[in-house]
């Protein structure tokens, strides 16, 4: 029997001695499980109606206006059209930062099965407003601004294709992979 509890002793004692000697060792690495538990990606969507506003194509020609070379009536002309573009998706900013809350898991641990209906339900819902933002957005870079000369549309043309890159990206890291990409590819497909 007094084997029996030295060796059950040991083996309970064995992994904190082998930490002990690790962190000795000089490793210069503290693991702590419960840090890297703690670290784990964020659950659901991070997309919200900001990081939309910020990406605007015309918003990005505003920030590139001396590399255009764009007037003073033309950076009016950008102002305008970036207004006029956030204030058409208005409505759809306010059901995306929405359906981004409900597309959350509501506790941690194995969800039930209403709740893995209602996050599917709310992230293909929420796929949807952000493909129609997208496809929105896409538009407008499409018509640029009116009243570009040939070299400025020129060096449009390269900064929205560009801004297609750099849109593609935010949308592939803050829905998780899924883009909502126009054409309806939505649940799992790329942008």
């Amino acid at each position: 029997m007094r084997h029996v509890r030295l060796a059950f002793t040991v083996l309970m004692l064995a992994p904190a001695v082998a930490a002990a000697q690790k962190k000795e060792m000089g490793t210069g690495k503290k693991e702590d499980w419960s840090d890297v538990a703690s670290k784990s990606a964020p659950a659901g969507p991070t997309i919200s109606s900001k990081d939309f506003e910020k990406a605007s194509p015309y918003k990005l020609m505003l920030d590139k206006k001396k590399d255009l070379n764009l007037t003073d009536a033309q950076v009016g002309a950008a102002k305008e059209a970036d207004a006029k573009l956030l204030a058409a998706n208005a409505d759809r900013f306010k059901l995306l930062d929405s359906l981004k809350k409900d597309a959350k898991p509501k506790t941690s641990g194995t969800p039930s099965t209403e709740e893995e209906l209602r996050l599917v339900l709310a992230r293909d819902a929420l796929t949807g407003v952000v493909g129609d933002i997208r496809m929105s957005f896409d538009a407008a870079a499409r018509e640029g601004l009116p009243g570009l000369d040939e070299s400025q549309q020129k060096a449009s043309q390269e900064l929205m294709k560009k801004y297609n890159e750099e849109m593609q990206d935010m949308l592939r890291e803050k829905m998780g992979g899924r883009g909502g990409a126009p054409g309806g590819r939505g649940r799992g497909g790329p942008p």
